[in-house]
Parts: structure tokens; sequence; C-alpha cells
């Protein structure tokens, strides 16, 4: 006995040493990520970039990519490209492209296939994206941010950040293989939380506390972030129980097992594609500047900008699409249905298609109530903010803070994984990935 613990303290001593390794190794790479983001691009005029600093566009674009376009560095693009291809690659893989969807069933090797394909499609975006960008802020600057104004200066400033997401891209498969949470998802909330005390400085300068009108509302807004956090924080620990029966324990009278399924199965994924996907045609309106008294530049204005009602009811429209695409992605119901058949197990309902069937239908009826949530988190912030003023920056703090606490929340779990693991040496040996 006394043996025995002895090797259970050696093991717990091991795991402590593993997460601390793993904490400070995350930290580390977000401090490289950090000084990498003061890398400035040649051939550009930085302080053009100050009078663009409430551009809906680029403030979106910065938030949810991770960089930081203050200082347009090499990281400016962060992992946004990346996180582009993977939306193209993973809604190819549902039964679009045959090829694609038999690869996602190969395991290991078909994965790794899709990830080469998804690195493909980030090269052909990054570069893509920074051509876009960067003739973009030239436009709105009136030509006053391209030094050179040649060819070969947008194909060098393009390859630069493009070499810039493939950095970021590499640093959060390392977070994700050696360190704590999705290494994409702990960038962004990196990002996020560097921009906090700016805000908040903007906030107070806005409000200007001298009046209690202002401070009325300053204390309503701050009242409104506990709110949301309290409430966030308490749908993701939300999950809806499927009673599931063992062959093997048929036989034991009064035992009941149960899958937990969170009630947002996609987690905040589906608010980041959504925030990606709607920053691109931004970016190629930002090349037709000139002509934004045309009507078509207005009406497209509309519903791609977050000022409007238009531009808000679209962005919550594929905050809703993709928490459906991607609940089933997230959990394949096919790949259940065979896991649960091996293990001689069934939710009551007939192993193989059936089960399928049944797990798709659950999802799809679980991503109601997810995705209204992340619209309701997403979207009031955005209606408050129009509402006292479009300048304010505070309209993607509903989505900021859907972000930190469900990235604190995956790096909370897997931490108290470790921890069990080292409980019960051999029992748990759980994987996080963002697929």
């Amino acid at each position: 006995m006394k043996k025995q613990n002895n090797q259970n303290d050696i093991q717990k001593s091991r795991d402590n040493r593993t997460l601390i390794k793993r904490m400070a190794y995350t930290i580390w790479i977000l401090f490289i990520y950090h000084l990498l983001s003061y890398v400035s691009i040649p051939g550009v005029n930085i302080h053009e970039m100050s009078k663009l600093a409430d551009n809906s566009s680029l403030t979106m674009l910065s938030m949810f990519s991770g960089g930081g376009f203050e200082t347009f560095s090499l990281m400016s693009m962060g992992v946004s490209a990346y996180i582009t291809a993977q939306i193209i690659v993973q809604l190819l893989q549902s039964d679009v492209v045959p090829t694609l969807t038999q690869w996602s069933k190969q395991g290991e090797v078909g994965r790794k296939k899709l990830n080469n394909l998804t690195r493909v499609f980030t090269l052909f975006f990054g570069f893509g994206q920074g051509i876009g960008i960067t003739a973009g802020i030239n436009q709105l600057t009136k030509s006053g941010f391209i030094l050179n104004n040649s060819a070969l200066s947008y194909i060098l400033i393009a390859t630069l950040l493009t070499a810039g997401s493939f950095v970021a891209m590499w640093m959060g498969d390392q977070i994700t293989e050696r360190g704590l949470g999705n290494g994409v998802s702990v960038i962004i909330t990196a990002g996020i939380i560097a921009k906090i005390p700016d805000t908040l400085m903007k906030t107070f300068k806005h409000f200007s506390l001298s009046s209690t009108k202002n401070l009325m509302c300053a204390a309503g807004v701050a009242l409104l972030v506990v709110l949301f956090s309290w409430l966030i924080v308490w749908v993701n620990d939300a999950e809806h129980r499927t009673p599931v029966q063992y062959e093997r324990k048929s036989s034991l009278i009064g035992e009941q097992s149960f899958l937990p399924l969170k009630i947002i199965v996609p987690g905040v994924v589906p608010i980041i594609f959504a925030s990606s996907l709607l920053s691109l045609p931004q970016i190629v309106m930002m090349l037709f500047r000139s002509h934004y008294k045309d009507t078509w530049y207005q009406v497209l204005g509309q519903f791609l900008t977050m000022n409007t009602i238009t531009g808000i009811f679209l962005y919550a429209n594929l905050i809703i699409a993709f928490t459906y695409a991607y609940s089933v992605v997230q959990l394949d119901p096919d790949k259940m249905a065979d896991n649960f058949e091996k293990q001689e197990a069934y939710p009551f309902v007939e192993p193989g298609k059936p089960t399928a069937n049944y797990f798709k239908d659950l999802l799809y009826t679980l991503a109601l109530p997810g995705s209204l949530f992340l619209v309701f988190i997403s979207v009031i912030p955005l209606v408050i903010t129009n509402f006292i003023s479009p300048n304010l920056q505070l309209g993607l703090s509903g989505s900021s803070l859907l972000i930190i606490i469900g990235v604190f929340t995956d790096i909370g779990n897997q931490i108290r994984g470790l921890k069990t693991k080292s409980d019960y040496p051999g029992f748990l040996d759980k994987n996080y990935e963002f697929d």
C-alpha cells in the first residue's frame, strides 16, 4: 500500500511538472508573438494608421486575428488567413467534395492531408488578404500609406504579411501540442486582452465621468459586462445528458450511464468564423473606397458594417449558420455511432445508421438554443453601442467576452484533466483540438 502511494506521489509530481511546463511554454510563445507584433513592415508610413483608429473593418479584423494593425507589423494579419482556410476546408469536407469527405474518415493519415490542404489555402488567402489590406489602407489614406506606390511594394508587403500568418499558424500549433488550450483561440484571446486597457481608456474618456448621466452610463456598461460574464460561465457549464445503455452492464440493476453534451457544442468557433468571413468582403470594399458615393457601394456597406441593423442581422445569421454547421463537424454523428457500436453501447435506439441520425437530430436540436445564446451575447452590445456612439468600440465586447471566457474554460478543463490523470493514472487521456 505504501509502495502504491509512493508511486502515485511520483506520478502527481511528474504531472505537476508537466502542467508547469505547459503553462510556461504557452506564456513564452505568447511573449514572442507579442514581440513580433512590434516588427514593423518596411515601405509604409505607420503614422497614417492613426487616421484609421475607428475604422470598423480594421477593428474587427485586428480583434479576431490576434494581430495588431496599429503598428502594421509582421503579425498584423495574425491567424485570420488560417481561420478562413479552415472554414473552407471544413465546409468542403462536409459531403461537398467526396475526396475531402473520404480524407476526413481516414483517421490520422486523412487529418494530415486536410491539414496540408489547409496550409496551402492559408498561403493563397494570406497573400490575397495581404494585397487587399495594403491596397485598401492606401485607398483610405488617399495614397499616403505606401511610400513607393509600385507593384513590387505590394508584393513585398503581402509576402511579409503572409509569412507572419504562417508564423502565427505555427505558434498556434505549438501551443495546441505543447502548451495549454487551443493555440489559435489562445492567440486571439491574448490579442483581445492586450487591447482591453486601451478600450477602457477610450470608454472613460468618451463618458467623461464629470456628469451624472455619463457616470450612470458607465456604471450600466460595467454592470452589463459583469452580468454577461456570469451568464456566459453559466451557459458554458450547462449540458444535455443523453442516457446510454451498455450491453455489458445491462445486467447491473440501477446503473445508468450518460453522454454529456454541451449546450453550445462548437463553443466560440461560430463567432470567430462569422467575424472572419465578414472581414473578407470588407477588405475588398476598402479597395473601392473611391466609389463610396455610388449606390452599390452604399448598399453593400449597409450589410457589411456593424453600425447598421442590416449588418448586425447578417452577422447574427452567420453565427446561427456556423453553429449548426460546425456542431456536426465538431462531433461527427457517423463517427459517434461507430464508436458506440464498437463499445457495445446505444442511446436507446438501434445501432448503426439510426444512432447516427439520432445524434444528428440531437445536435441540431441543441444548436437552436446554443446559436440564439451566441447571437444574444454578440448582438446586444452592438445595438447598445450604436445607440450610444458607433465609435465607442464596445460593440464587439460581447463576442470578446465569449471568446475569453470560453478559452479560459477550456484551459481550466484541460488542467483538471491533467490533475485527474494523476489521480487515476492510465484512466484518462484526453486531447484538445481545434479542428
